[in-house]
């Protein structure tokens, strides 16, 4: 019961010290990962939880959407640290292709590659936010996002 509460606490902390302290690049990135966990939530609730023996058709496409949004954002933002957040999510966009390929997958191995992520997305996240907190304290104001 513990392991289930644990990372909802992780993501409300992370995603309310993002939204507080952070830039645009911060809330954003807190507010894809708080809405991937709502659509996962939500999709739980209309076709139940998961058996980890197939893909899960729900999850592909909150992935796949949380991923394309990440891209953007790493590509866009004047910060390293969403590209480490890209890339969580690249390894949760390939579990679910892998087991598409090879369906024959262990369902614990399809489990680990489309949810561990997240804890690290979280994390990277929260230590994102105090090296933008740090910056802005050092150099003042700067440019959320990279000049186009």
């Amino acid at each position: 019961m513990l392991s289930l509460w644990i990372p909802r606490i992780a993501l409300i902390v992370t995603v309310l010290f993002a939204a507080r302290r952070g830039g645009e690049p911060e809330r954003l990135v807190a507010a894809v990962l708080f809405a991937t966990f709502a659509l996962d939530v939500a999709n739980h609730s209309w076709f139940g939880a998961p058996d980890w023996f197939a893909v899960n058709p729900g999850h592909l496409v909150i992935d796949t959407w949380a991923f394309i949004s990440l891209l953007w954002i790493a590509l866009r933002a004047n910060r390293g640290w969403p590209l480490w957040v890209g890339s969580g999510q690249v390894i949760v966009v390939m579990g679910h292709i892998a087991k598409v390929w090879e369906l024959d997958m262990v369902r614990w191995a399809y489990w680990a590659m489309t949810q561990v992520p997240f804890v690290f997305q979280l994390c990277v996240l929260a230590i994102g936010t105090v090296a933008h907190v740090a910056r802005s304290r050092r150099v003042g104001a700067y440019d959320a996002w990279r000049p186009a």
